[in-house]
């Protein structure tokens, strides 16, 4: 049975839902920021904003600079989940093999449930046109069909705005890699492409024939795996989202102002870890690991983790730890960013004797009172006037949903 893979990425998503919400944004150009301060950063920008300069990663002033008429607006993580959580329902109802890869992409398996591709290319407008439909005519995104998860995204990526890019073969793939760059390739960075040029790869069709023992040889595994990829060889599979759970949790926060003030940073960090603590209980974990890092501004910082023999559950088991690293730390330079998180998860039915701990039930009516009645509704004194701070944001890749 010929395996038929669906790659769907939704095209300048934050800034399309925005404009689906609000029709004086539509036709303009629109950035969504981190931050509305000079130096909050785009983390999405309209095909509109794009095309005058105004990318994803550009800062505000700069923004401002290139277009004086863009409009800014900070972004909304609540609507962006709403509308992913119906996008994800339209996709889920034709298949039973679903992996979501980012808050805007996912992963169809289309095996047994179409045919052939022409089928499967039938049923991708079709589930097109169910967005436009039942989410909002604004939202445009681009699909992929091939027969592995590599090339169904690289189908994709190549397709355009809201287009289809079919690849059902091993003979179709020679046209579409003609001319591509090998960082258009999923998972090559500058990094890893000088490492490819240093072998004497330059293209993808060199990277085709290249000979794989010598690839693995100097490059292991990714060299193997990307040689894999790149030849239609299929070596992964849609994963569940039991298999998609992060081995980690952790929050960073870049700091509207660059300070060495200890009570400062103090208050951010536990900002942070009430973040932290609130998904590893909603995820009924434990973690046996905590991590702190900070940077200075300019270059370099401090980056310390634990390993522990009692696991971490409460914020304030997370915060312990990362706060006797600041609070004994010599701060040499403004500090501009803080990060903290835990590791080495495991399910929470394995250490029962917590349950009998007061402040961990006490953590837990925290977590349910500002689920229902908002964020902070109930605070510990130390996240007195730090709403601005650390707010909601979203990420890219490996979200909770």
């Amino acid at each position: 049975m010929q395996r038929i893979i669906l790659h769907l990425d939704m095209n300048s998503y934050f800034a399309s839902v925005e404009q689906q919400a609000n029709p004086f944004f539509r036709n303009k150009p629109l950035g969504v920021c981190a931050y509305l301060s000079p130096n909050g950063c785009i983390i999405a920008s309209s095909v509109e904003a794009k095309k005058v300069g105004v990318k994803t990663g550009c800062r505000v002033y700069q923004a401002v600079k290139l277009c004086p008429q863009v409009i800014l607006v900070e972004n909304d993580p609540n609507k962006y989940r709403s509308v992913t959580q119906k996008l994800f329902g339209i996709m889920k109802s034709y298949s039973d093999s679903f992996e979501p890869y980012s808050i805007d992409e996912a992963f169809l398996d289309l095996t047994g449930w179409c045919r052939d591709f022409k089928q499967a290319e039938y049923l991708a407008e079709k589930i097109r046109g169910r967005v436009k439909a039942e989410i909002g005519s604004w939202l445009r995104c681009s699909i992929g069909l091939s027969f592995t998860k590599f090339l169904a995204k690289f189908a994709s990526d190549t397709a355009g705005v809201d287009s289809t890019l079919m690849l059902p073969d091993q003979a179709s793939l020679e046209p579409v890699f003609r001319g591509r760059q090998l960082t258009d390739l999923w998972g090559v960075n500058r990094r890893f492409k000088k490492h490819l040029n240093a072998l004497g790869i330059r293209t993808i069709a060199d990277l085709r024939v290249f000979p794989v023992q010598n690839l693995f040889s100097a490059l292991g595994k990714p060299g193997y795996w990307l040689y894999c990829h790149v030849n239609g060889l299929e070596i992964d599979h849609l994963r569940s989202l039991e298999e998609l759970k992060s081995k980690s949790i952790g929050h960073s926060y870049c700091l509207p102002r660059w300070t060495v003030d200890k009570k400062y940073l103090s208050a951010v960090l536990f900002k942070l870890a009430s973040k932290v603590g609130v998904r590893l209980r909603e995820r009924k974990q434990l973690a046996y690991g905590v991590y702190v890092h900070w940077s200075y501004i300019g270059q370099g910082g401090l980056s310390k983790s634990f390993k522990l023999k009692k696991p971490v559950y409460t914020t304030d088991d997370i915060f312990r730890p990362a706060q006797q690293v600041l609070s004994r730390a010599e701060l040499s330079h403004k500090v501009t960013m803080l990060a903290i998180g835990v590791f080495n998860l495991c399910p929470m039915f394995k250490q029962p004797e917590l349950f009998f701990r007061p402040d961990l039930n006490l953590s837990e009516a925290m977590d349910q009172i500002n689920g229902r009645y908002g964020s902070q509704m109930i605070y510990r004194g130390l996240l007195w006037k730090t709403e601005n701070l650390a707010k909601d944001r979203i990420g890219f890749r490996k979200i909770d949903f």
